[in-house]
């Protein structure tokens, strides 16, 4: 009776052994497959998928030029608006949607591959990270300031 429990003892250890290799195996091939569907900028502040053709992602070419258009528009958005800390939004960039657009804070949509349309996406993003909550506070209050500030001429003569 001893050799059968410690049997089925064993044999319950390989089973659960068994599993684990294929949970192994199965999360292997799934990161396999997700590597093959999605391409990673050299930096991996952004990752290219194409909801269509899942195997039609940028060329290496393309990738080098998204990557350089990437750090340029980062760059121009935090010269131009005094951004102090450097910009690098994450995102997502789906090629193969229906339009155009950058979508929430974490996706740029292209129809197909655009260097125009991606460096835009890019700058509408790092601007996201530039307009932080108290720089709209801050900027609200400029304007209220300038709005209460300036006089209307036909204010002033009527006035008169």
């Amino acid at each position: 009776m001893m050799d059968q429990d410690k049997n089925a003892v064993v044999g319950f250890r390989f089973a659960g052994q068994q599993k684990v290799r294929m949970l192994k195996t199965i999360a292997a091939l799934l990161f396999l497959a997700s590597t093959c569907i999605a391409q990673s900028s050299a930096d991996g502040f952004f990752v290219v998928r194409n909801i269509k053709k899942p195997g039609a992602l940028l060329s290496p070419a393309q990738m080098r030029e998204a990557v350089k258009l990437y750090q340029s528009a980062c760059a121009v958005v935090q010269r131009d608006f005094h951004g102090n800390a450097e910009l690098r939004p994450r995102f997502t960039m789906l090629l193969g949607t229906e339009q155009n657009e950058v979508h929430g804070r974490t996706e740029i949509w292209l129809k197909q591959w655009s260097q125009t349309m991606f460096t835009e996406g890019v700058v509408v993003l790092a601007f996201d990270q530039v307009l932080t909550g108290d720089a709209i506070k801050q900027l609200g209050k400029q304007a209220v300031e300038r709005a209460t500030a300036i006089v209307d001429l036909a204010e002033l003569k009527q006035k008169r």
